[in-house]
């Protein structure tokens, strides 16, 4: 009996370690806790340490939005062979990511790390994307003071079916600028009960207020730092390459 409960122990630590729990936040978010966000392209991978299952992988920037470059950077998991258990990522040469990183003298990538895999060659429905982000990012940059105190959530359209949300089914929406930012209140229920803009996207503002306090559901804040859960921040952005395709959100809530 002391030997099966020993096995159970060594199974239920076993499957606690291997466990990959990741946190994860929404893009602005992401960007004002990062040191360092950019677009990298894996240059080679080598040095792979079977032991501590990590490698290096070296690298170029094509693009720097926030922090300073760096030549080299720890992957975790083996060249080839990772495993999603313990949040270990694969990476190629010639891949290109967008990364929102942690600035400290390693530099270390895995699973759990924000990013987005681009295509092996730009394309102009992936410019007009990063161009777009670009312009957002500057103006968290300028605005950070404002969010001071507060976290950017994200919402989902509660009256959605199999097609995109409310917010993308807007009609004749032209955009002054790509993104928009509100700060809510929500209930108990998780729905917005006040809405004050920050910035908009000075097309059918009034219509995305409407949509928002009436189909939405917000996701509480889970940070520590916040002291009041019921106030958040929501983050809109404009996908202009996803008009036309039904299952894609024109105006996603990020």
């Amino acid at each position: 009996m002391k030997k099966l409960s020993l096995l159970l122990f060594l199974l239920l630590s076993i499957i606690k370690v291997s466990a990959c729990k990741c946190v994860f936040e929404t893009l602005p978010q992401n960007y004002l806790n990062a040191s360092i966000v950019g677009i990298i392209k894996i240059v080679r991978v080598y040095d792979e340490d079977s032991q501590q299952r990590n490698y290096k992988a070296d690298v170029e920037f094509e693009k720097v939005y926030k922090g300073t470059t760096f030549k080299t950077m720890n992957v975790r998991g083996l060249i080839g062979n990772s495993y999603s258990g313990a949040c270990e990522i694969n990476v190629q040469p010639n891949e290109r990511y967008l990364i929102f990183l942690k600035s400290d003298s390693t530099y270390v990538i895995s699973s759990c790390t924000p990013k987005a895999k681009l295509g092996i060659k730009p394309t102009k429905a992936e410019n007009l994307w990063l161009k777009n982000l670009g312009k957002a990012f500057t103006y968290l940059d300028n605005n950070k003071f404002r969010f001071i105190g507060l976290q950017f959530t994200s919402c989902y359209d509660e009256t959605q079916s199999e097609y995109g949300s409310d917010l993308s089914k807007i009609s004749k929406f032209k955009p002054k600028q790509p993104f928009a930012i509100y700060k809510v209140k929500i209930d108990d229920r998780s729905k917005i009960q006040e809405i004050t803009p920050v910035t908009t996207f000075g097309s059918k503002d009034d219509t995305i207020e409407n949509i928002l306090k009436t189909n939405m559901i917000v996701s509480t804040p889970t940070s520590f730092w916040i002291p009041n859960q019921k106030e958040a921040l929501l983050f809109l952005f404009y996908n202009k390459e996803n008009i036309g395709k039904p299952y894609d959100e024109v105006i996603s809530c990020d």
